[in-house]
């Protein structure tokens, strides 16, 4: 059996399980006799991945937490003696994490779909009304100062200034184009975009570049970019894909989290996170080139890299995929603390969220479609066992 069960896990761990074979991974999870059996098969396999130790002080207090989400499942043995000691010099903490809540939440789904989990087990459960996700929303601020509510305006023509005809299309995006009969448009009027909690916008620039703005975020451009470099100024949340002119550099300004900061680009396809919630700027490079300067300090990062930016400006490599989650309509958390997570889900579902007792420091993981309700993405990270949600209207409470 453990020979079977190895292979399974190597196979599930390389993406290549089939669902049947999924559900007879996830039967083995709540087999009190498979727990030794599975403890190897998952030894054995973050081996693969390790090629340095951990610090085990580090190691064993996080080990420790993830048997804690684990339990419910496994033998209650003492954790001390039967989990550190067989594993402490093999894979770092991060990869262990990792695999681990991407099995609660792939559990959640598997139970939640076998219709195995008993409606009380949860806490996020709907008290009144579920939160809907949010939409296409978002206010257009003309340079006269008149507003057009991009949500209720019909597809067409919104308005038209200085030689710049305004654009909604039936899928939902903003475009700006030369009027016929003008052959240039030279008068430079600024508009804003906002996008509202629960909204996200997609926008097509003057120069042909395309703007996806997230929630609760604006962006404001000039309806024609005749400058020597096309400026446009971001708060919050905003993927570009920059029509390319070596001629007129690209630039987005920001002042999220208190720290001003400039993009420069001369085409190419980045995401710049600046909340003034967070704790710092993070602009991730996809493709091209990017010069990001701040105060007296600029670095240039190339693609899977990440500018941060708090009390300095530093360069770290990541996975761009969880930079760009929301633009590609996914929650994707990767050992991201219980906090950070709240923050994107109130500024997607409207909502107010509080925190009741002690909260344990734990970092989560796994993926979820934004098009879920709130309490299905609740569930997922109270699969966990160490956290859970109670939902009344549009308050959130988080609970140990």
């Amino acid at each position: 059996m453990m020979d079977d069960l190895s292979k399974l896990f190597s196979k599930y761990i390389n993406d290549g399980c089939t669902v049947a074979e999924i559900k007879l991974l996830m039967q083995h999870f709540t087999e009190v006799e498979s727990e030794t059996e599975l403890r190897e098969a998952i030894t054995a396999e973050l081996e693969k991945d390790t090629k340095e130790a951990a610090d085990e002080a580090e190691l064993d207090n996080h080990m420790l937490r993830i048997y804690d989400q684990l339990k419910p499942n496994l033998n209650a043995r003492s954790q001390q003696d039967n989990i550190l000691r067989p594993i402490r010099n093999y894979f770092k903490y991060s990869v262990a994490a990792a695999i681990f809540v991407v099995f609660s939440v792939v559990l959640y789904f598997y139970i939640n779909d076998n219709r195995q989990a008993k409606q009380g087990d949860l806490t996020a459960q709907h008290q009144g009304n579920d939160v809907n996700p949010g939409g296409n929303k978002a206010i257009l601020t003309l340079a006269d100062g008149s507003k057009i509510s991009l949500t209720d305006a019909g597809n067409g023509e919104l308005a038209k200034q200085a030689g710049i005809v305004v654009t909604k299309t039936k899928d939902g995006q903003l475009v700006y184009e030369i009027s016929k009969g003008n052959a240039a448009a030279t008068e430079v009027l600024y508009n804003t975009i906002n996008t509202p909690a629960g909204g996200q916008y997609q926008i097509n620039l003057p120069d042909g570049t395309t703007v996806w703005l997230n929630a609760l975020s604006s962006l404001r451009y000039p309806t024609v970019f005749n400058a020597a470099r096309r400026k446009v100024v971001l708060t919050g949340e905003a993927y570009f894909e920059v029509a390319k002119n070596p001629n007129q550099p690209f630039v987005v300004t920001t002042n999220g989290a208190g720290k001003a900061q400039d993009v420069t680009v001369l085409g190419t396809h980045f995401n710049i996170n600046s909340y003034q919630n967070e704790d710092a700027t993070k602009t991730t490079l996809l493709e091209g080139s990017v010069k990001v300067a701040a105060s007296a300090q600029d670095v240039t990062i190339k693609p899977g890299q990440q500018a941060i930016l708090n009390n300095t400006l530093k360069v770290m490599n990541v996975d761009v995929t969880q930079a760009i989650d929301w633009k590609n309509g996914n929650f994707y958390f990767n050992d991201e603390n219980i906090e950070s997570i709240m923050r994107k889900l109130a500024r997607w579902y409207d909502i107010d969220v509080i925190y009741k007792g002690q909260i344990p420091s734990i970092d989560f993981g796994g993926e979820i479609s934004r098009t879920k309700k709130l309490s299905e993405v609740l569930k997922v990270l109270e699969t966990t066992r160490t956290i859970h949600f109670k939902i009344e209207g549009r308050r959130v409470t988080v609970m140990p």
